[in-house]
């Protein structure tokens, strides 16, 4: 069975927050094009959300239901696209290029939205990715954030239908704690020094990490 590398997107393989980004960019776009209901709802959403009126999570899939349709155009998604490759974390990168010598599948898995999240998996020449859906492409009532145990749980369908078994996670964060825990016989490599993060990591992590 072939062996398969899952890394993380924000703060991991690219230095930034992608979905901050695309709300910045969107907002940005959305006023050039006279958009100002697009403009007006990211506003709203942003604000109730530092006022910790909405979750994180509410707020994501409400922005992502009204602004998808105009992101998804493709020139502007792939404007999009290569503005956040900028971020990209030669250092991460290096630790993952020679798990795809050995024959790896490299997998992004990431919290952030899958329509921009498999450009960038593609820009990459990665082999699969696997990201939050959009609202409008699951079933009414059961969007979820592709975080957490919904990450192991969709990573774990994508590796079965392409007959492959996790050996390595990379990430930053330890809402990937689950992976982590997840991945019991392979290697698991923590990037970046965050207090915070690394005792939750150091808490909750039940198997054998390292950090990079």
């Amino acid at each position: 069975m072939r062996k398969a590398l899952a890394i993380d997107l924000d703060g991991t393989l690219l230095s930034t927050n992608t979905f901050r980004d695309y709300l910045s960019y969107c907002g940005s776009a959305a006023l050039h094009n006279f958009q100002f209901g697009i403009c007006f709802n990211i506003l709203w959403w942003v604000l109730l959300r530092k006022a910790r009126l909405v979750s994180h999570s509410r707020m994501k899939e409400v922005l992502l239901n009204s602004t998808a349709a105009f992101m998804t155009q493709k020139s502007r998604l792939d404007h999009f696209v290569e503005k956040e490759m900028t971020y990209l974390d030669v250092r991460v990168q290096q630790i993952m290029e020679p798990y795809r010598n050995r024959g790896h599948l490299l997998v992004l898995a990431t919290a952030a939205p899958a329509f921009y999240a498999h450009p960038i998996a593609e820009f990459l020449n990665m082999d699969l990715c696997c990201g939050t859906l959009l609202p409008s492409e699951v079933v009414i009532g059961q969007w979820k954030e592709c975080v957490g145990q919904n990450k192991v749980e969709a990573l774990r369908r994508l590796l079965q239908v392409h007959k492959a078994e996790l050996d390595v996670v990379i990430t930053d964060h330890s809402d990937d704690l689950p992976l982590l825990n997840y991945n019991t016989t392979g290697r698991n490599i923590i990037v970046g020094d965050d207090p915070k993060m690394l005792a939750d990591i150091k808490k909750g992590c039940k198997t054998a990490w390292e950090q990079a």
